[in-house]
């Protein structure tokens, strides 16, 4: 099968095209940036040029979907920008799948979607948005589930809980945790610190999406999640016990930061045969261990 990964040069995104090349796919990625590997094919484009995207889907069977705005704070400060690329971006990506006869477009969203609710499944409603950010990505899989029921395109929709791992992105909450602790800098809690997520190692969430190419994830939505909630308490707790003691500093809840959501995985381990592998504490220590070398 030929795949295309739009954004498969980014965090979750190339552990993806890794994945798909260790199962032995062929594997075309559209991006800006350059991939990580050189073992594969590059098309260097832009999500919200839809000749380049048509381009990018020739000869393409399957379509994992991850190229977006995906930091909440370049959504805050630049909503144009993460409407335009998020939503009309998902809109050339079906037009171009259409046209090439594409047999399955796998969406990367979130379990950002579901807002302040404290447990959900995939059949828990969605309330109205409260961030510009979560509004594009139920945008995107509203435009998805519509174009199905219009043209016929088979859709998957995951919806991921918290990444983290080996490549991201440096502003990533964990990611900043591990770099003062490493530098015995003070950490600023938000609140009370007991908020969180259910964080999920890079390497599982790519195993998850992969797992989606099955029949049975056609035209279905998943929570790709980790399998235990850890407050932020807990990620400086483990921290700490990993890396030593630093001080932890509270400062005043910020407006319109999510507690968090226990997201039920009960539907992809049931019809993916799919549940993440890794505990929060090992593919933490996975990590850092990566930031080490690389330091």
């Amino acid at each position: 099968m030929s795949i295309l990964v739009t954004g498969g040069s980014g965090f979750i995104g190339s552990h993806i095209v890794d994945k798909l090349i260790e199962k032995k796919y062929n594997v075309r990625i559209f991006d800006k940036q350059k991939p990580h590997r050189e073992d594969v094919e590059w098309y260097k484009g832009d999500i919200l040029n839809d000749k380049e995207v048509l381009e990018a889907c020739r000869d393409i069977e399957a379509i994992f979907h991850l190229a977006a705005i995906a930091d909440v704070n370049v959504a805050l400060f630049n909503p144009e920008l993460c409407f335009h690329v998020n939503e009309i971006g998902t809109l050339n990506v079906l037009k171009a799948a259409m046209a090439r006869e594409v047999n399955r477009i796998i969406l990367a969203s979130t379990t950002w979607v579901y807002g302040r609710t404290a447990e959900a499944d995939e059949n828990t409603p969605i309330p109205l948005p409260e961030h510009i950010y979560t509004k594009t990505k139920v945008g995107q899989e509203q435009l998805i589930v519509a174009w199905q029921k219009h043209y016929g395109l088979p859709y998957t929709i995951l919806r991921y809980d918290i990444p983290y791992g080996p490549r991201m992105r440096s502003n990533m909450a964990i990611a900043i945790f591990v770099e003062k602790v490493m530098k015995k800098e003070p950490i600023t809690i938000f609140g009370d610190g007991n908020q969180g997520r259910c964080f999920i190692y890079a390497e599982d969430l790519a195993e998850g999406n992969i797992a989606a190419l099955k029949d049975s994830g056609k035209n279905e939505i998943f929570n790709i999640a980790g399998s235990e909630f850890v407050s932020m308490k807990q990620v400086i707790t483990t921290l700490q016990e990993i890396l030593g003691k630093t001080e932890v500093v509270y400062a005043p809840a910020r407006p319109h930061d999510f507690r968090g959501i226990v997201a039920s995985i009960e539907k992809a381990k049931k019809l993916l045969r799919w549940e993440p592998k890794t505990s929060f504490r090992e593919g933490l220590k996975k990590y850092i261990g990566e930031v080490k070398t690389q330091g």
